[in-house]
């Protein structure tokens, strides 16, 4: 049983005791006419008493976030109590005393174990005007269900730091109503007057169900008021509030992602851990975006092991640190960080001899498309070269699946990065239709939030140093999902792989980079073309100015995940194929590389690629 029910049970004990001795006392001035039976009385009361609150589950209730329901509940157990007690006096003459003292040891017994119960959650209510004048003064937009929790947290935390003033929420009907004793003060449409009257200096949004649009309009009204020095932040989406987690320490500066408003991915768990548990898993790119974030979402999963394989130590000795913060000592599953490249054959060989992996995840890649322009040998030695070793020694050494990460840059390529992983896609479709123990599986999806390299953070690095923010084109659009979206799905479509199958991940709709960067350097509280301003720099070599999931030669069906696709594999000459890859893997590697040879190749194997020399 836990610590906090034995408590319970045994302050339910003395307050028992001391409200059936209050009866006798207050009834009687005195207990003196029934000392004979008195133990006796105790101990039945005492007994039936905690009987019945544990048959209606009371010391599983968490006080804290209590309601109604809960209070009635422990009502109903002290009044069935009580009966017991009328019925036991009735049939036991010996028992015989006046009824009064029963009623008045079930209002005492009820106030008791009620009050000290709920004491804490209404503590903070007694003494609100002391409270008000200690933290930043606080309006909370949102006064559902998130919003309430946040604000009990709060109350219940005196050193939170924030005094609560007043809700903003656009329901009409809980206007001028009060939740938590804290009044709802209006709507969105009066935030603005309402922060400058109430001399706000802290606004939190609590709506994870308002669409990115309407979560848009509070953050540029947030933006203005930030002029005045109000300061504004968010809490996160529906898993909290689903798990009724909801405080003060969820409490998260507004970020890009919840303009986009992604939903929370939902997984099949069961699936996942089927093929994960009790496993060794291999993760290559483990130091990057995507190979880190995977190691994240596997480690929930109980592997046996993770090997975290990357060319960056400083990458994997970062990852290394932070789950051992994370699993301190006593984490179940073996890390092993190995420092090794997806290029070297022999080493690679050398960690699946050793390690025997049962899953491997293949992450690692170059990805940059206009630095790729300029280093083409690269990305076909390490997108291609790289990813038939790790598939090849994945047939050799029995692994059960092999899940390759792809890219929508690889449909219809006008980059060198792009068609590399394209043929890197082939590469793993054409080992797929050997009979083998592997599965091969691969999973395409467009660009990550954040990621390394990416507009994000190169937007956020500009605007911190005043500008100029720099777009590509005005009209350039991209796919975007989060990074903990795509690592999620990206497990979960491990679970699902019929061999040989290309999934293609739901990017919901694209994106316009430019709207993209007046988004962030409103969220950073500057006015754009203002007080920052966005040039544009032309496409660089390789790029589009959208992209795709799709070639016109795949077809596409549902899977069993609403969020994950399979693309109709292309029929490809596996002969002629792997004769090709073999010739432009031996130029890559030859010191007399030329890039137009290569691209011949290329085009041969890939014959969508269309190289493209974009300028200023």
């Amino acid at each position: 049983m836990r610590k906090r029910a034995i408590l319970y049970i045994l302050f339910d004990i003395v307050f028992i005791n001391l409200s059936l001795l209050l009866a006798f006392i207050i009834r009687f001035e005195g207990v003196k006419e029934y000392t004979e039976h008195l133990g006796q009385i105790f101990i039945f009361t005492t007994v039936s008493r905690l009987i019945i609150l544990l048959s209606f589950k009371i010391y599983n209730i968490i006080w804290k976030y209590s309601g109604i329901k809960d209070m009635l509940s422990l009502t109903g157990a002290i009044t069935v109590g009580s009966a017991i007690f009328v019925s036991a006096v009735f049939f036991n003459r010996n028992l015989s005393f006046p009824r009064a003292v029963l009623l008045i040891d079930w209002f005492l017994c009820l106030s008791f174990l009620l009050g000290y119960r709920i004491f804490p959650a209404i503590r903070p209510h007694l003494f609100f005007l002391r409270q008000i004048k200690k933290g930043k003064r606080t309006l909370i937009i949102g006064a559902g269900e998130a919003g309430t929790l946040l604000a009990r947290d709060i109350l219940n935390s005196p050193t939170s730091g924030y005094a609560l003033v007043g809700f903003i929420d656009d329901d009409k009907h809980k206007k001028n109503s009060t939740i938590n004793g804290i009044e709802v003060m209006g709507n969105s449409e009066e935030l603005e007057e309402l922060a400058k009257e109430l001399k706000i200096e802290q606004i939190i949004i609590t709506i994870p169900s308002a669409s990115p649009s309407f979560i848009k309009k509070l953050v540029e009204i947030c933006a203005r008021l930030s002029n005045f020095g109000i300061h504004y932040k968010i809490i996160p989406g529906y898993k909290e509030i689903i798990d009724g987690n909801v405080s003060i320490s969820h409490i998260r500066e507004v970020e890009l992602e919840d303009l986009l408003g992604r939903e929370t991915v939902t997984l099949d768990t069961k699936e996942i851990s089927h093929y994960i548990k009790g496993n060794v898993v291999l993760i290559t790119g483990a130091g990057g975006s995507i190979g880190s974030e995977l190691t994240r979402q596997t480690l929930r999963f109980n592997p046996k092991t993770v090997i975290l394989v990357g060319q960056g130590e400083n990458s994997i000795y970062g990852m290394e640190m932070e789950l051992n913060k994370l699993h301190p000592n006593n984490m179940p599953v073996k890390i092993i960080p190995v420092i090794a490249d997806v290029k070297e054959p022999n080493k690679m060989e050398y960690i699946f001899k050793k390690y025997s992996p049962n899953v491997v995840f293949h992450a690692a890649a170059y990805k940059h498309v206009p630095l790729m322009e300029h280093n083409p040998e690269e990305a076909i030695k390490n997108n291609i070269a790289g990813t038939k070793n790790m598939a090849e020694l994945s047939v050799k050494y029995g692994v059960d699946r092999f899940v390759m990460i792809s890219t929508d840059k690889a449909v219809n390529p006008t980059s060198i990065m792009g068609a590399t992983k394209k043929i890197a896609e082939l590469v793993v479709q054409a080992l797929s239709k050997k009979q083998t123990k592997t599965k091969f599986m691969t999973v395409r999806f467009g660009n990550v939030l954040g990621s390394r390299g990416s507009v994000v953070p190169l937007f956020k690095k500009q605007i911190a140093a005043g500008g100029p923010v720099t777009v590509t084109h005005p009209e350039v659009i991209r796919f975007f999902m989060t990074i903990e979206e795509a690592a999620q799905l990206v497990v979960q479509a491990g679970s699902m792989g019929g061999n040989g199958d290309v999934f293609v991940l739901d990017m919901g709709k694209p994106v316009k980079i430019d709207d993209l960067a007046r988004d962030l350097i409103k969220l950073s509280g500057y006015t754009p073309d203002v007080d920052i301003k966005i040039e544009y720099v032309g496409l660089r070599p390789g790029e589009k100015l959208y992209e795709e999931t799709l070639t016109k030669e795949e077809g596409i069906s549902s899977s069993s995940h609403r969020k994950i696709f399979i693309a109709t594999p292309e029929v490809i000459n596996e002969k002629k194929f792997n004769g090709l890859v073999e010739k432009l893997i031996a130029l890559a590697e030859s010191k007399d590389f030329e890039r137009k040879p290569a691209e011949a190749l290329i085009k041969s194997i890939v014959p969508s690629f269309q190289p493209k020399r974009n300028n200023k």
